[in-house]
């Protein structure tokens, strides 16, 4: 079984999309450090619940962190303390147990069976309720974190696939129509033939494809990623290609700090935005620049 964050809990767990405690109750930083035959996973929790860092003190609880491979379906729990630290953790795990995506999962969890649960400092609606906790039931967790192993790198133009459309059941002459599905590695572009054939012409021209068809289609994606992730919580289901168009964007997104949603720690963009700031790349030429480019060429010329 994964460890699903979203679960329903009959006591009060602090987390960051429930109001059981304040939002910043539990933060957690993930680090990935990769070796040559290995990578040492490394997690430091800050709590800010005086209750809950009063029960990690006392070794009611403790910090640990789930951590899953989609690709390879390997689970460890990490639970190591770093200098006797109960808010730092730590394990190496074999690089051959992993492949691309990486999940952990923060959580505190009671290490021992707990009579009677302090909630003082939850929402005041469990006020007068008490609650026992079992030995290894979550007592609080943060968002998961991602990190990549041996990952495969996607440029963002390369998670489209040009389909034509031969019996012209889609699209019209001088039509583009998208097909999108998060279970699948690639994001279709239909066209037919005589457009298809036309676009192959010009596709290496990125002063036109990225700031029209790739700009226009990006778009349109980023807000059906926005809408699963909002569906979603935040999670992304094992279904889900870890090579695929899905979490190419989820990791390009992250790699800028950009959210399509509200979100504390990074900065929420509109859907254009970040379709310009992921067809940028390294090179800072922003796909509207390359039209402008384009016009001034072709003026010159």
């Amino acid at each position: 079984m994964r460890h699903d964050p979203n679960r329903h809990f009959l006591y009060p767990v602090a987390r960051p999309f429930s109001d059981d405690y304040s939002d910043d109750a539990i933060t957690a930083d993930v680090k990935a450090e990769h070796m040559s035959d290995s990578v040492q996973v490394s997690v430091k929790y800050q709590i800010n619940d005086a209750s809950l860092h009063q029960q990690v003190l006392d070794s009611k609880a403790r910090c640990v962190a789930m951590l899953y491979c989609m690709d390879t379906l390997y689970r460890r729990s990490i639970r190591e303390t770093v200098n006797d630290n109960p808010f730092e953790i730590t394990e190496i795990v074999p690089l051959n147990r992993l492949r691309n995506q990486v999940q952990v999962h923060p959580v505190i969890v009671a290490n021992c069976d707990i009579e009677v649960l302090p909630i003082h400092t939850a929402h005041p609606e469990y006020k007068g309720r008490t609650f026992s906790i079992k030995a290894g039931q979550p007592l609080a967790f943060d968002y998961p974190m991602y990190f990549n192993v041996n990952p495969f790198l996607i440029k963002l133009q390369s998670i489209f696939n040009l389909v034509t459309d031969k019996d012209g059941s889609k699209v019209q002459v001088d039509e583009f129509e998208i097909e999108m599905d998060a279970n699948q590695r690639y994001i279709n572009i239909i066209a037919d033939e005589d457009t298809m054939s036309w676009f192959q012409e010009i596709r290496s021209n990125r002063n036109v494809t990225f700031p029209s068809i790739y700009m226009s289609t990006l778009v349109t994606v980023l807000s059906y990623f926005r809408e699963l992730e909002e569906d979603n919580s935040g999670n992304i289901p094992d279904t889900y290609p870890s090579n695929g168009w899905y979490w190419c964007i989820h990791r390009k997104l992250g790699e800028q700090d950009i959210t399509l949603s509200g979100h504390p720690d990074k900065n929420q963009v509109s859907l254009i935005r970040a379709a310009q700031a992921l067809l940028t790349g390294d090179s800072k030429f922003r796909p509207f620049k390359r039209l402008l480019l384009q016009q001034r060429v072709e003026s010159n010329d």
